[in-house]
């Protein structure tokens, strides 16, 4: 896995078009402190081909997850936003710029670190 670091957030977030239209296909809590996402989405790097990618957010903090059984019908046209603010990540479901409004979200993550990696679709 590969970490992000607060500089690549926006290179990284514009290459996959903030994740609007892509597929949250499971969240998994690994331990107390470490959450794993994996959706589907198009990269722009690969001419908009669909890939995988693995998120691994650890040193959670607080958290609001959606039950994998609701995935499938989470509307994702306002994609996703990664915000590094006060020495913390948030990864959040929905356009929000700070870590206090992305608590409104219904999926959040607040956290020290993420990493990712891309996975072959798996459709």
């Amino acid at each position: 896995m590969r970490p992000l670091s607060k500089n690549e957030i926006e290179s990284f977030l514009s290459r996959f078009e903030r994740f609007v239209d892509s597929e949250v296909k499971s969240i998994t809590v690994q331990s107390p402190t470490v959450i794993e996402v994996r959706l589907s989405v198009q990269d722009s790097a690969l001419g908009f081909d669909w890939i995988d990618l693995s998120f691994e957010l650890s040193n959670v903090s607080e958290a609001n997850l959606i039950d994998n059984s609701k995935l499938a019908y989470l509307d994702m046209t306002e994609g996703i936003s990664i915000v590094f603010e006060d020495n913390k990540f948030v990864f959040c479901y929905g356009d929000y710029s700070s870590i206090r409004s992305a608590k409104d979200s219904a999926l959040f993550v607040i956290c020290d670190s993420i990493k990712y990696e891309e996975l072959p679709f798996s459709g």
